[in-house]
């Protein structure tokens, strides 16, 4: 999606619409005229499209926290009683999508589309939780007792759904998507096209999730890549954009409202993730990260030390990351040291409890929430509540991950091309991405990195690429590239990392987590009240011992 926004108000007022349409649309006195039988699919599409939105999106943080990006449950203190929310909104919501496709049947467009996100969205669904109510979900009859489907069958029947959505998309139809309706890809004849590479990346997303749970997954993958016809340019990619309104329903960013609109209480960002990209000299840093302070917490000093960070992980006081610092730099000032103050997060599994340091620590920068850029030269200085925009991105399918997907084809399951030039061109992509937002979002502060920082960090990591001697080393370096680029997109490093075993370089937790890596998410307890299908798998299935389908490796790390 290019060029286009959409505020929470605008989707609020279509919601209304919607429902003052349907109150008004039958006045036979023997039928309810609350409850009307079919709803226009021009009107139910906005509010299935955002559903979608919030639907893959709700788990972002968390899955972050999986990847040891954010400190979001990267504890692993996870029960079944963690995401009641998140199981109850998905089901409730997909109900608009469900919607569509039942009212569709003379508008294959507004069909094709419901069906490409319905694959998307469950998709992400069976990722998370594994076997789940499928076939028996959205029916309208009442029943709360649904059959749980098995993972790998509701994967083989999104699959061909992404091909019928396909279908669908190409007809000839009477009613084309209304631009007014259709607030992702625009509507009419060219958003069909991009909704068409949307269900081909959607299957391709599914196939390389899937290829080592399937018989002819890796086959079945390269021939949908050579096939073509998916997100190849960020002019089609599936991404959200955000507004900078604030009522009368904000539609800024969650990651700006948390941090920049009160007292910072954003999660801790990971110490490893700031780190390393300072000694990567990574032109995305400045883009990333807000620095709010740059005082040096004292040791001496019973209220600072209260709020220093566990275990001697203060960047700032630790004296091999000075050591660090010096090799890369050559130099160790006091300017230096003020300045890496603002690097104010966390160590991975650091449970400790939080101090009062919202004014301290590192905040969500223009990239992708929507907020400040802080440069080297940029003064450090306390969020007031009134400071950026807000208007940030949901980066949710896109031509960078894509590229991603055809590099691991092509180093782990037997596909051709050039993988080099591709993750060269995977890296620029995503920088000049994140360039581009944060001129937008901050054009006062934001500066372009230039051209000569940019190529030296490229060589940087294709120096890293070339020096691994087996595919499978080569892919541990895509693979930690990948969680650079996936500051804001957690599900894809989350699956990324249970997919493939890598990248090997992330840190354990500094404190030994009471589980292991999650493999999938809890089952419900609510869902268990009510639903006796689902009592084996609160009972059964351990979250970080057994693997969805197409989890071959079953990452853990050791104590």
């Amino acid at each position: 999606m290019k060029g286009r926004y959409i505020s929470i108000t605008a989707i609020t007022a279509i919601i209304i619409f919607v429902v003052s349409a349907c109150q008004l649309t039958n006045l036979d006195i023997n039928k309810d005229p609350n409850s009307p039988t079919t709803v226009s699919p021009r009107l139910l599409l906005p509010t299935a499209e955002y559903a979608v939105i919030n639907a893959t999106t709700a788990l972002g943080q968390n899955a972050m926290g999986f990847a040891g990006m954010l400190t979001s449950a990267d504890d692993y203190d996870l029960s079944n009683q963690s995401y009641n929310g998140l199981w109850n909104s998905f089901y409730q919501s997909m109900n608009n999508v469900e919607a569509i496709i039942k009212s569709s049947t003379n508008s294959p467009h507004y069909l094709g589309v419901a069906q490409a996100l319905k694959a998307f969205a469950m998709g992400n669904f069976v990722d998370t939780f594994g076997d789940v109510p499928y076939s028996e979900a959205w029916q309208g009859n009442g029943n709360n007792t649904p059959k749980f489907d098995k993972d790998a069958q509701i994967y083989e029947d999104l699959i061909k759904l992404c091909d019928v959505a396909v279908t669908n998309l190409s007809k000839t139809t009477p009613e084309p998507l209304d631009p007014t309706a259709d607030f992702m890809y625009g509507g009419g004849s060219g958003g069909a096209a991009k909704w068409i590479r949307f269900a081909r990346t959607v299957k391709i997303k599914l196939l390389l999730n899937s290829r080592k749970g399937r018989a002819t997954g890796n086959a079945d993958l390269r021939t949908a890549l050579a096939a073509g016809g998916y997100i190849t340019s960020p002019a089609d990619d599936f991404t959200f954009n955000f507004s900078t309104s604030a009522s009368p329903v904000d539609g800024r960013h969650p990651w700006f409202q948390s941090a920049y609109l009160t007292t910072n209480s954003f999660p801790y960002i990971s110490h490893q993730l700031m780190q390393e990209m300072l000694f990567n000299r990574d032109p995305r840093l400045d883009f990333y990260f807000y620095r709010q302070t740059a005082s040096i917490l004292d040791v001496s000093n019973p209220t600072d030390r209260g709020v220093i960070p566990f275990g001697g992980t203060y960047l700032v006081l630790k004296p091999a990351f000075w050591a660090r610092w010096r090799q890369v730099f050559g130099r160790e000032t006091r300017a230096d040291s003020l300045y890496v103050a603002g690097f104010f997060g966390r160590d991975r599994g650091d449970n400790t409890g939080q101090p009062l340091d919202g004014n301290l620590r590192t905040a969500p920068g223009a990239y992708p929430a929507g907020g400040l850029y802080s440069g080297r030269n940029t003064v450090a200085r306390t969020l007031t509540g009134g400071s950026g925009s807000g208007n940030g991105i949901f980066p949710l399918l896109t031509s960078n991950n894509v590229k991603f997907y055809q590099i691991e084809s092509i180093l782990d399951g037997g596909g051709t091309g050039n993988a080099r030039t591709i993750f060269e061109a995977a890296i620029r992509e995503h920088i000049a991405r994140v360039v581009a937002i944060g001129l937008r979002v901050d054009p006062t502060n934001a500066q372009t990195p230039p051209a000569s920082s940019i190529n030296e960090y490229v060589s940087s990591v294709l120096k890293s690429y070339d020096d691994a001697t087996t595919n499978s080393a080569k892919l541990n370096v895509v693979m930690k590239q990948l969680w650079f680029c996936s500051w804001g997109q957690g599900q894809e490093i989350w699956n990324a990392m249970r997919r493939t075993g890598f990248p090997t370089t992330i840190n354990k937790p500094i404190i030994k987590p009471p589980r292991q890596f999650a493999l999938r998410l809890p089952y419900p307890s609510q869902e268990g009240a009510i639903n006796p299908n689902a009592t084996p798998k609160l009972t059964e299935i351990i979250f970080d011992r057994d693997p969805i389908f197409w989890d071959t490796v079953k990452l853990k790390w050791e104590f």
